[in-house]
């Protein structure tokens, strides 16, 4: 009766993130165009006309909400860390909504928020169980592993926000899964954390996927990145130590990569080529992968349902290959995410080798 009572709850907690954000949009929809709240159309973006770019803001009253009511009296290990970290991110997301930030400005801001709650809030990867040969590890590598990850997983999900429903998608993915090996885990608290997250998507994703009418911004896409990036490491931590083990010799932290393959994958391609051109890999460009699909002639929804399907590919790869080595596996990952990710660019020279390439610059959720 208690399980039955526990699984109400849970589905509860998604339905109130969901109703939040849901009726929230329409509001912020109507303020921004009051205040003239807008993104500008220009030569990199991939929208004509002028969309409000406040959706974080529902995202995150919805989830946060919802997480705090229905997680109340349950131990959150580092909440107080996670919260403050979570607020600074948010805030600035906001504020370069609203007034542009420098790009340094915002890599410190994010640096010293991961700072507290790697720190502060004691949420570390603290071993790699056996990847690369690698197990435990001394503090001041796990400090500086632990940023780095989070900053990644932050800033890959800031990057793919560039077309329609992509990042939010994503994330429903991402956080589908884990949620069911929470489940499996009995991680109550992270599994009302990933069922919070994923209402307040699914609502957003109704005004953001096909015909948008809102973007979620930084303050959506850099919250979301950080929660996920939270998220995952407390998974890496915890689905080794849980009995029975559940991953068998797969680490957790490679079937992590191949769950976040889209963001982190595509963030290291991208970052490569621009430091490969002897470019800052901060310099924003239309090399992308969402940006080359569009450029093919996909529409918005085409080329994020082709990503979609992408991601939970290689979610399948890796229960079907469970049983191989950890450092094989992520090699394997690696080159095939590698030929994947090539294909749209061969196709776009290839058009254009044969004069059939045209630049499909099209208004949010053309179909």
């Amino acid at each position: 009766m208690q399980q039955y009572a526990l699984q109400l709850e849970m589905f509860l907690s998604f339905v109130m993130a969901f109703l939040i954000t849901y009726y929230s949009v329409p509001s912020i929809i109507t303020l921004a165009k009051l205040k003239k709240l807008y993104d500008e159309p220009n030569h990199r973006k991939e929208h004509v006309t002028r969309i409000p770019t406040l959706g974080g803001l529902a995202l995150f009253v919805g989830f946060f909400f919802s997480f705090v009511f229905w997680s109340a009296g349950l131990k959150i290990t580092g909440f107080n860390a996670i919260v403050a970290a979570l607020l600074i991110l948010f805030v600035v997301g906001i504020k370069d909504d609203l007034f542009p930030m420098p790009a340094w400005k915002k890599l410190a801001a994010q640096i010293l928020a991961t700072l507290i709650v790697v720190i502060r809030g004691d949420i570390r990867i603290t071993n790699l169980y056996g990847l690369l040969e690698i197990h435990d590890l001394p503090y001041w590598v796990t400090v500086v592993i632990s940023t780095i990850a989070i900053l990644t997983i932050m800033n890959g999900f800031n990057l793919i926000d560039g077309i329609n429903g992509l990042a939010a998608g994503i994330g429903v993915i991402v956080l589908g899964t884990y949620a069911y090996w929470f489940y499996q885990m009995n991680d109550v608290v992270f599994v009302f954390l990933c069922l919070t997250l994923i209402g307040s998507l699914f609502a957003f994703l109704r005004y953001n996927f096909s015909t948008a009418s809102i973007f979620m911004g930084d303050s959506g896409s850099l919250v979301l990145g950080y929660m996920i990036s939270i998220i995952t490491i407390r998974f890496i931590q915890e689905s080794r130590v849980h009995e029975p083990n559940i991953f068998f010799s797969i680490a957790a932290a490679v079937y992590a990569f191949n769950l976040l393959i889209i963001p982190l994958f595509d963030t290291l391609r991208v970052f490569t080529v621009r430091l490969l051109k002897g470019r800052s890999p901060f310099a924003a460009d239309r090399n992308h992968i969402h940006h080359t699909l569009i450029d093919i002639g996909l529409n918005h929804k085409q080329a994020s349902l082709v990503l979609y399907a992408a991601n939970i590919g290689f979610i399948v790869l890796a229960a079907l290959l469970d049983q191989m080595l950890p450092r094989e596996f992520l090699l394997l990952s690696l080159a095939v995410a590698l030929l994947l990710s090539q294909i749209p660019f061969f196709i776009k020279m290839w058009l254009k080798a044969n004069n059939r390439y045209k630049k499909n610059i099209t208004a949010p959720g053309a179909v």
